[in-house]
């Protein structure tokens, strides 16, 4: 019975976000907000109280929740990987719950806002606690039917759109994803798909199709990284910011982009085996990928002017820095990619709710209108300060250590080759993470010198009177939001900070699923 428990995460939230849709607990009238907030983060915590519970006390365990037929069984399973993509959602969602509490107070429908954002933890953690990856499979669908109303809550044209784009395209990559699965159903050793350090392919079987399978995992790659937004399945990601702010800051910190990012991990290191594909023409695919991706997105952020969209832009291209990752194959590879999937759930996050304070409190949402709010919002721009500067890799903040982790394992997997395309291509990714480092110092940084030294006289796009005058003359109650908005960025500010200052504990961890996930690695 102790075995339940480790469903109890998923199930949680799924119940509760559908008795919350299905049952009337209370009215859309404005005096009910408050037993909807406790409620909702009543739910919302204790979720996470049960997880944290699970990491502390039943590492390892296993549950079959039920037999689909034959050897395809649902099963949640808590090891080192899982529990630190679970540790990290049930840290951040609490959080992301309160600080949409007041983001969220005018709006209307927030019943049905809250069901799918609760149901969203369920499945999230789901993906997390997946034993095989049948489970992560269906969890990944589900992350798509109850995400989908998130994006178009608005229903506005422009979020009818968004919502159309990003169904199609997770349907789309789902398909792809649901290939990788029957192949590794096919040729697997144990005659399931769950989840095994060094993959559970039947090596002796696989080397006689082996460009079969090479093709299959590419397709698979691409088919989960539609959630992680790789280029060219990316278009739905920055129309994906028509949504609330609380919805596109769990979409690009840790809720679908991560959910995209980890499959693509367990897939790798779990299902196939890094073993079977380094060295092969799929790995050079993979991480080329991954590395016009980085530059297709950091090039674009720095020309896209909306605020949002510019930071969606910038997930498009921190996210494949995981890929990256990924794609090296090794041990390193692994707890590098792991590492930046940790930290930049902090630094985006942190970041976006730093523009959806701005908007709540100005209506401001263009880069160029933020001139002099630096002064009258110091918290918010003090932590979006935080946030970019570890964006941008700067020692003694967060960033740089993901990024220093991805180009010492670049360099390590380039060394192993004497020559070929492997002796260079992992070293032009670290060119390539440097360049994107640029871009990002210079679509960042520009936001904030616009907060903090406002252009006096500008007249931009055709304006005819400067931000500073129009400020104090439309907006003169700019200030920092609310408590509920405010303690979750000093807090996510804060932990950027921590973990660039101490980050050998979080490595530590990181270092030794590495090691573990890489259990026969060179055995091809």
């Amino acid at each position: 019975m102790s075995g339940l428990f480790l469903a109890l995460p998923v199930l949680l939230p799924l119940f509760g976000g559908g008795a919350i849709l299905a049952l009337h607990l209370w009215s859309e009238d404005k005096g009910d907000d408050r037993f909807m907030e406790l409620l909702v983060e009543g739910l919302v915590l204790a979720n996470s109280l049960v997880i944290l519970w699970l990491l502390k006390n039943r590492m390892g365990a296993n549950l079959v929740l039920f037999r689909l037929f034959g050897n395809l069984t649902v099963r949640f399973k808590l090891d080192s990987m899982g529990g630190v993509f679970a540790g990290l959602i049930a840290f951040l969602w609490p959080l992301a719950t309160l600080y949409s509490f007041e983001y969220m107070r005018h709006e209307g429908r927030k019943r049905i806002f809250f069901a799918y954002y609760v149901m969203t933890y369920g499945v999230t953690a789901g993906i997390a606690f997946s034993g095989n990856l049948v489970t992560m499979y269906l969890c990944y669908e589900m992350l798509t039917l109850v995400t989908f109303p998130l994006v178009l809550f608005p229903m506005t044209r422009e979020a009818k759109s968004a919502s159309h784009h990003y169904l199609y395209y997770s349907i789309g990559g789902a398909a792809f994803a649901f290939i990788g699965l029957v192949f590794v159903l096919s040729f697997s050793a144990t005659g399931n798909t769950e989840f095994v350090p060094g993959g559970v392919l039947d090596l002796q079987t696989a080397a006689g199709r082996k460009n079969l399978l090479l093709l299959v995992y590419v397709l698979a790659f691409f088919g989960f990284g539609v959630k992680a937004a790789l280029f060219p399945l990316h278009v739905w990601l920055p129309r994906a910011t028509v949504a609330p702010t609380p919805v596109t800051a769990l979409l690009h910190a840790v809720a679908v982009v991560k959910s995209g990012a980890f499959a693509i991990l367990r897939f790798t290191y779990f299902s196939y085996g890094a073993g079977f594909l380094k060295g092969s023409w799929a790995q050079w695919v993979v991480i080329v990928a991954s590395i016009v991706t980085i530059v297709y997105g950091s090039t674009m952020a720095v020309r896209e002017i909306h605020w949002k969209r510019r930071l969606a832009y910038s997930t498009i291209s921190n996210l494949s820095y995981i890929l990256f990752g990924a794609a090296l194959m090794s041990p390193l590879g692994l707890a590098a990619a792991l590492s930046h999937l940790v930290i930049h759930a902090f630094m985006k996050i942190c970041s976006f709710f730093c523009a959806g304070a701005v908007m709540h409190q100005t209506g401001k949402t263009q880069v160029y209108e933020l001139n002099g709010l630096g002064k009258r919002m110091p918290v918010t721009f003090g932590c979006l300060t935080v946030a970019s500067l570890s964006l941008m890799g700067i020692p003694l903040f967060g960033g740089f250590i993901s990024k220093w982790n991805l180009a010492q394992a670049a360099f390590d997997c380039g060394n192993q080759y004497q020559s070929g395309v492997g002796s260079w291509l992992p070293l032009a990714g670290v060119a390539v993470i440097l360049y994107s480092a640029l871009m990002t110092g210079i679509y960042m940084l520009s936001v904030l010198v616009r907060a903090y030294f406002p252009v006096a006289d500008c007249q931009e796009r055709g304006r005819q009177k400067d931000d500073v005058l129009c400020l104090e003359e439309g907006r003169a109650e700019a200030c920092d939001p609310g408590w509920m908005m405010f303690v979750p960025l000093v807090i996510f500010g804060g932990m950027i900070l921590l973990l660039g200052l101490h980050p050998g504990w979080l490595m530590d961890l990181l270092t030794r699923i590495g090691g573990e996930a890489g259990c026969g690695l060179w055995q091809s």
